[in-house]
């Protein structure tokens, strides 16, 4: 049939898929005419190219419009006996000499956005508190949380922050058995992150609630104009001590400080205390 289509409408290049724009139209495919991104219609784009003193040809790559999991050999021989189309026993043959190159699933781009580089678009103080006060969620207790330990002009980590508010919590008489203290172990009577080499079921600090807290709650105040990131690229461990190369290991550090605007909505926010706590206490491990 290919080759009766073949001989009606134009040549048909087996090897280099070649095929007449009448050959494409005349088997029903659909095909999307365009002159530099405007689209035209069939008619439109026949006259224009009946101008011309031959029709164009155009390459289809079939390896971009069918399942690549037709294309094995053992496969379609299969389906030309079901099917009765010696054609895709021919084509077996073909593929069965020279096996195409299937093409490699293309990986979605990560963000790699850090938190410093994310775009600030300032909004209200009454717009924050609105977004902050009304709805329990991880980020919105971990602005919070960022906000009570850099109030009166500090200058802290994530990690500094995760730790102080960690040990500030027990003191406060939180629920023992609240998920603020997952990702953490208590040395010499003080709480400091556990971290270790990730393993399946066990949670760490860069795995804990915490820590998924802090950063959103970080990336809200930094997008919405309350909070200033610096980032910095320290060397080593901050949690053991490291021989040879592995001091050459490197770890992408945050330090955070208030904007004006962000003092601002400390000193406005007067609950912040119990905000944290009562979030806390409402998340069992």
């Amino acid at each position: 049939m290919l080759k009766e289509t073949s001989q009606r409408y134009g040549q048909v290049d087996a090897i280099k898929n070649v095929i007449t724009l009448d050959w494409l139209i005349a088997n029903n495919m659909q095909v999307k005419f365009e002159i530099a991104g405007i689209q035209l219609k069939e008619s439109e784009a026949k006259t224009l190219l009946s101008i011309g003193n031959e029709m164009p040809t155009v390459t289809v790559d079939l390896m971009d419009h069918v399942d690549s999991k037709l294309l094995d050999s053992s496969k379609l021989f299969n389906l030309s006996i079901e099917k009765k189309h010696p054609e895709l026993a021919s084509l077996a043959a073909k593929l069965a000499i020279t096996t195409p190159e299937l093409p490699k699933k293309k990986k979605q781009p990560r963000n790699r956005h850090t938190i410093s580089q994310l775009s600030v678009k300032k909004i209200s103080l009454d717009e924050a508190l609105d977004q902050l006060c009304n709805y329990r969620s991880l980020k919105n207790v971990g602005a919070a949380m960022v906000i009570n330990s850099l109030v009166n002009g500090k200058c802290m980590t994530i990690r500094e922050i995760a730790v102080q508010q960690v040990n500030a919590l027990w003191n406060q008489d939180v629920d023992v058995q609240s998920e603020i203290f997952s990702g953490f172990k208590r040395v010499q009577g003080e709480f400091k992150p556990f971290v270790t080499k990730p393993q399946k079921g066990l949670l760490t600090y860069h795995s804990s609630p915490v820590y998924g807290a802090l950063r959103d709650g970080t990336a809200f105040l930094k997008q919405t104009g309350f909070v200033k990131v610096e980032e910095s690229i320290e060397y080593g461990s901050a949690d053991k001590k490291l021989t040879g190369t592995e001091n050459h290991l490197q770890r992408r550090v945050y330090r955070l400080e208030l904007t004006e605007a962000g003092d601002v909505l400390a000193d406005t926010w007067g609950d912040l205390d119990k905000f944290i706590l009562k979030f806390w206490n409402t998340r069992k491990a």
